[in-house]
Parts: C-alpha cells; structure tokens; sequence
C-alpha cells in the first residue's frame, strides 16, 4: 500500500519545470500544496506555468528562471541565498533538467555539444546540490536525481547523455553515504518510457500511446519525497 502523500508547507526546488516530466511534477506538487520553487532555462514557459496552476486555483509557485549551460558555482550560491532568505531551509531538491539532442556516432560528436550536454547533465546538478545541501540537512530533507534506462542509454550512439546519466547515479550512491547519519535521503529515480520531447528526439516513429504519460510517473518523485 502505497503511503500517504503528505507535502503541504513543505519546500521544494524543482529543475527542469517546462518540461513534460518537470511540468508534471510541478502540477502535482501544487496539488499537494507544497511551497514550489520551479526552475528552467526559458522565462516564458515558466510564466505560462504559473499561470496554469493559477487557472486551476492551486498556488503559485515562486519562479527561478536559471539556464544551466551558462550556471556558474557563484549563481548556486546566490540562489542557494534566496531561498534561505525567503524559506530559511529546503525539503526537497528534485533534478529534471536534462539535455540531449540526438543519437550520434561519436567519430562525429562535436566537442561543444559534449560540454554543453555534460554542464546540464553532470555538473549543474552536482554543484546545484552542493550549493543547496546546508539548507536541505537543516530540514533533514530529499534530493531526488533523474537517470534513464541504463541497459538502453550505455549502447551505441548515446553519447553524453548516456556517459552523463551513469555518473549522476554513481555521484547519487557516494553522496547518500555520506548523509547516512545526517537525516537526508538522496535518491535516484529511473522513469519508465514517457510520452516527451526528450525522448521522441531518440524514438521518433515510437507511438506515443503505449508510453507512460508523465502525470503518471509524477507520484514517484511525490512518494518519494515524503
């Protein structure tokens, strides 16, 4: 039996937010009331967001428009400063951005593309947390990375996504060691086949109908987040 979502009053920063899965779980975030901060690389869509939610009379979000590719260390600090100003702690970190372009050969991978790929990957989210870590032991809380099938994504073609999402599960396993004994769980979470942009760049003759929606596969974060 699947235990009680129970996330009112609770913080949560969310990257990745305009996108299916990221849109997904900020909707039901705000179903349960919680205190969302949503992230993206496009102000636009995150406007269009908030004013989704709104239109459903669900609260609204406070908004973090950040983009990634260009992020330093010092801009993880700075936001890790407002939230503590704003929140004074943080319940939950939950990475969704992802970037990937395309199955390449890597004779023909061009090296720009692998930074930029490997900066959203692997870096953003490893100095996102690291920036936002003393506010999350505050609230003994969760932070929530997103790998993909690892039986598909480790054969040819998948370049750095695939090298990418390998090593934020093996950063995902030392990280959660050492904040054992400190109250904060840190986990990895592998969707199954969703219906997304993201993945119709890799399948794009794939019927969408027999892929999970991403409101379904939104409640695995929900879960495991309280």
């Amino acid at each position: 039996m699947a235990k009680k979502i129970q996330l009112a009053g609770k913080t949560i920063f969310l990257t990745g937010a305009c996108g299916g899965l990221g849109s997904a779980i900020a909707l039901r975030l705000a179903q349960h009331k919680a205190n969302l901060v949503v992230s993206d690389k496009n102000p636009r869509a995150l406007d269009k967001l908030c004013d989704e939610l709104v239109k459903r009379n669900l609260p609204e979000p406070m908004i973090y428009p950040m983009n990634l590719v260009g992020a330093t260390p010092n801009d993880y600090k700075q936001l890790a400063k407002q939230l503590d100003k704003h929140f004074g702690q943080l319940d939950g970190l939950i990475h969704v951005a992802a970037e990937f372009g395309s199955l390449t050969p890597f004779l023909l991978y061009e090296a720009s593309r692998w930074l930029k790929e490997m900066q959203v990957n692997v870096n953003s989210p490893i100095f996102l947390t690291q920036a936002l870590l003393p506010l999350i032991l505050k609230s003994k809380g969760t932070i929530l990375f997103t790998s993909d099938n690892q039986q598909t994504i480790s054969k040819a073609y998948w370049g750095q996504y695939g090298v990418g999402k390998a090593a934020i599960e093996q950063f995902s396993k030392i990280l959660a060691q050492e904040c054992d004994n400190q109250g904060v769980k840190v986990e990895t979470i592998t969707p199954p086949p969703m219906h997304t942009q993201l993945r119709a760049k890799a399948w794009p003759a794939e019927n969408p109908d027999k892929l999970t929606k991403p409101l379904d596969v939104a409640d695995l974060y929900l879960q495991a987040l309280s």
